[in-house]
């Protein structure tokens, strides 16, 4: 039974009929609070989250977000993950697209995973990754990953664009995140389109 079924049932008869008490109001509101939090944590991310991932990106590809997951790449139930893509690349500059991981609830980014991300060989991009393990490949030990606070960092890929057209930057993005009681090792396939000008 739910919190507010239980909460209606021991109403007092002078509640039901309208004369609340200031406990009783008080309670009511804390109620309210209780639902309205599993309500936003249900729902997804924050309006917070949400806000500033639609301020910071471009439109991009969705490729891999489930129904519900509106805005992100990939939606999870302790992350999400947005691609923040430049409006435009210039063919023959380098452009950067960002992975930024962002850890919800009780989660937060773990410090000491290595995090990689693996690009998809794509017709007309030269990938500019400086990893040992080839152009393609980008990772923290490569200075690719950084931590932008307790809960969120970005992954940067680093491509040019060899002739004008839609181009996807996809690839396969290895993250972890942690709480006090555990951590999650994941493996998501993300992706960004940008438009080589």
């Amino acid at each position: 039974m739910s919190r507010v079924a239980c909460y209606a049932l021991r109403m007092t008869s002078r509640e039901r009929a309208g004369e609340m008490s200031v406990t009783a109001i008080g309670r009511w509101m804390r109620t309210a609070a209780v639902v309205a939090g599993v309500l936003a944590a249900a729902s997804g991310c924050s309006k917070t989250e949400s806000a500033a991932a639609a301020a910071n990106s471009a439109p991009v590809s969705n490729t891999g977000a489930g129904a519900g997951c509106t805005g992100h790449a990939v939606c999870a139930d302790n992350f999400f993950i947005d691609a923040v893509a430049p409006d435009a690349c210039a063919v023959g500059a380098v452009c950067n697209v960002a992975f930024k991981l962002v850890a919800t609830g009780a989660f937060h980014v773990n410090d000491d995973y290595p995090y990689r991300f693996k690009a998809t060989d794509a017709p007309g991009i030269a990938f500019a990754g400086t990893d040992a393990a080839g152009k393609n490949v980008f990772s923290k030990p490569a200075g690719d990953w950084k931590k932008t606070d307790e809960k969120a960092g970005a992954m940067t890929v680093k491509f040019t664009a060899q002739d004008k057209g839609q181009k996807t930057i996809a690839g396969t993005l290895k993250l972890s995140v942690c709480s006090a009681a555990t951590c999650l090792l994941e493996q998501r396939e993300v992706s960004a389109v940008v438009s080589a000008r």
